[in-house]
């Protein structure tokens, strides 16, 4: 899920950029959550609790300055994209300084707004995909990237981790890894299989298959669910593909 936190003290301008990135997703479905604050105080406050993927953050709040917003949240949060909206082409040196990843000049225009969240999108899936997760092993405490890894198999009690280059096993449950996975293009096939949709080059009855000519049983019980998610990644794959090949 993207969640997108905006924060303008003139309501409209806040209600404006709601509804661009509304109609963003309609158009491109892809789970999302948007809050709008009106403080600088109050986006602070919430994305200690909760962190975001995408800030717009105008820099001439009433209550604090946008930078000065920017640079608490680098304290606690060095991965989250801020967005600036600004009248004043003055404040993009002090802007730098929080690693801004974009601006957008007011009056703010649907195609300034769609821009930064195909450019935020592109980046989500690249992160995705170079994502490190630590595993324990019967080999003791290893790290894998994400991409690397083939799929998980439930055989003999144990789960063995396929990877492009060996095989691991740990203790663990599918479905507890399912959920850990959940956000990474993992699905399940069949009970006994975790699978990196990455890898998958097609579906034939009830059959997965992989590269490296890898073959996995699909159960009947999972396989509406399976085709969906595999249809909704390559999609997915496609239209950022376009997106980069247009611009």
């Amino acid at each position: 899920m993207i969640r997108i936190y905006i924060c303008d003290d003139e309501k409209r301008v806040a209600e404006e950029i709601h509804h661009y990135v509304t109609g963003y997703f309609i158009a491109q479905p892809t789970e999302y959550e948007v809050v709008e604050f009106y403080r600088g105080e109050d986006l602070l406050s919430r994305a200690k609790k909760e962190r975001a993927e995408l800030i717009f953050l105008d820099i001439d709040l009433k209550d604090s300055h946008g930078i000065q917003i920017a640079q608490a949240i680098r304290q606690f949060d060095k991965k989250v994209k801020i967005v600036f909206i600004t009248n004043h082409t003055n404040y993009k040196g002090q802007a730098f300084s929080v690693h801004a990843f974009g601006y957008i000049d007011k009056p703010v225009d649907r195609a300034g707004i769609y821009e930064q969240l195909d450019e935020v999108k592109n980046y989500l899936l690249d992160e995705k995909n170079d994502v490190i997760f630590k595993f324990d092993t019967t080999e003791g405490l290893i790290e894998l990237e994400l991409k690397d890894i083939l799929y998980f198999v439930n055989e003999n009690r144990k789960v063995s981790i396929v990877t492009l280059s060996g095989q691991y096993a740990m203790k663990q449950k599918i479905s507890t890894l399912e959920k850990q996975l959940l956000d990474y293009h993992f699905k399940s096939p069949h009970a006994s299989f975790l699978v990196n949709l990455d890898y998958v080059t097609d579906i034939k009855n009830y059959n997965v298959y992989m590269i490296e000519g890898i073959e996995i049983p699909l159960s009947q019980r999972k396989s509406i669910e399976f085709r969906k998610a595999v249809s909704e990644y390559l999609a997915q794959i496609i239209r950022l593909c376009k997106e980069v090949s247009y611009d």
